[in-house]
């Protein structure tokens, strides 16, 4: 399978440098995460689904989308105006705030949507951004706030106090009358540190780990790509993105502030690769499905060839799968969110795999590997140069009890 770095639009955004900082950058935008509208739709749908199953016998789900808050002073105001002492009354916000002084609509008005379609499929089993009137009529069930991504994390941490602003919703939560979720494609950890530090003590919940050039590159590579970055473009305040992030993630509809300006910012005569963090130039790199992702990592880190008719067979599936989970953690992925990010398994699959690998006592509770898991890492390596030989079928290859499913 061919790498970003191969298509049109990287070789144009690429034929600008020099040939050393060429391969440099290459290995930069090989790194990313690219995220389709449907991928995203579909996988957060599923986190919705889970918390409706976890509070099935309580009120309606209230969703409200990310947004930014309104500050009087150095004080968050309250979600809902007016509502910072006594009973809270009143309409909710709408679903996409509109500033006539900034009138484009950001991943705001995509998530709002998103919100929207769901609650017209669920009917009176959630409520759209709705007001503390609603809120208290119906009895609602947990607050979620959605985002398609938390990069620093300052937004969702301020959209939560602003919550928390509101008299009835501390009287609420103190009676733990009420719960918040926050609910996001993916984020950065320092991102998602800072929302768990609200002391509304959301619970939060993301489809995937977010590869960032800390997490994604090793010694001396993370050094030359640090140094790319703080050199193009020149003078650049935050050459890793907004809060050091870092991120190494586009989705279908932008690229968020958190990801290298080297990506989406130009300098003298040369484009950026996203321009103005639109992604509409590279639309047809953006895989159709995770499987996809899949089978290049696989065949990336594993040297697996022709992955993905691999992944077609669930016992293929499972042992690539597992063997991407070591490979990540033979690296130095040191979390689940880590083994996310570097395999492109989801959080979900991460959780169960690591679970089955340390029954099977390839890793430890510390997630690094055994002896008898590097041994198995080892042994796939030794027959990568040939197709290797994986589960069938008609030839079932060895595979720990412990690690079939029940």
């Amino acid at each position: 399978m061919s790498r970003f770095s191969e298509s049109k639009v990287a070789e144009r955004w690429l034929k600008r440098f020099s040939e050393t900082d060429r391969e440099i950058a290459a290995s930069l935008i090989d790194e990313m995460l690219f995220v389709s509208g449907g991928e995203l739709s579909n996988s957060v749908t599923k986190l919705f689904e889970k918390i409706r199953a976890e509070h099935e016998n309580q009120g309606p789900l209230a969703f409200y989308a990310e947004r930014e808050v309104e500050w009087d002073k150095n004080q968050i105001l309250p979600i809902f105006p007016g509502t910072r002492v006594g009973r809270a009354v009143g309409k909710g916000p709408q679903p996409i705030p509109f500033n006539p002084d900034r009138p484009e609509v950001g991943s705001e008005g995509l998530i709002a949507n998103l919100i929207t379609s769901y609650c017209r499929a669920n009917g009176k089993k959630t409520l759209n951004h709705p007001g503390p009137n609603l809120l208290r009529k119906r009895k609602a069930g947990p607050i979620i706030i959605v985002a398609d991504f938390i990069g620093s994390g300052q937004r969702v941490w301020e959209m939560l106090e602003a919550f928390r602003a509101v008299a009835s919703i501390r009287s609420w939560q103190s009676y733990h009358l009420i719960d918040f979720y926050v609910v996001a494609y993916s984020g950065t950890e320092q991102g998602l540190h800072l929302v768990r530090s609200s002391r509304l003590r959301p619970k939060i919940l993301t489809v995937t780990g977010c590869p960032t050039i800390e997490s994604a590159f090793r010694k001396p590579a993370r050094d030359a790509v640090n140094r790319l970055c703080r050199t193009y473009p020149p003078g650049e305040k935050s050459p890793l993105g907004y809060g050091w992030a870092g991120a190494l993630i586009a989705f279908e509809h932008g690229v968020p502030n958190n990801v290298p300006p080297i990506l989406h910012r130009g300098w003298s005569k040369w484009a950026p690769l996203f321009q103005q963090r639109s992604t509409i130039a590279a639309k047809g790199e953006f895989p159709s499905t995770n499987r996809e992702e899949l089978a290049a990592r696989a065949e990336q880190l594993l040297r697996i060839r022709d992955a993905e008719t691999y992944l077609s067979d669930s016992r293929g599936r499972r042992w690539i799968k597992t063997m991407l989970v070591l490979a990540a953690i033979d690296v130095g992925a040191r979390s689940r969110a880590q083994i996310s990010a570097y395999s492109r398994l989801k959080l979900e699959t991460v959780r169960e795999i690591v679970d089955f690998t340390e029954i099977a006592r390839w890793t430890t509770r510390k997630l690094t590997l055994s002896a008898l898991g590097r041994s198995e890492l080892r042994r796939l390596k030794q027959r990568r140069a040939r197709n290797p030989v994986l589960p069938k079928s008609n030839k079932p290859f060895y595979y720990p009890t412990q690690l079939r499913a029940r």
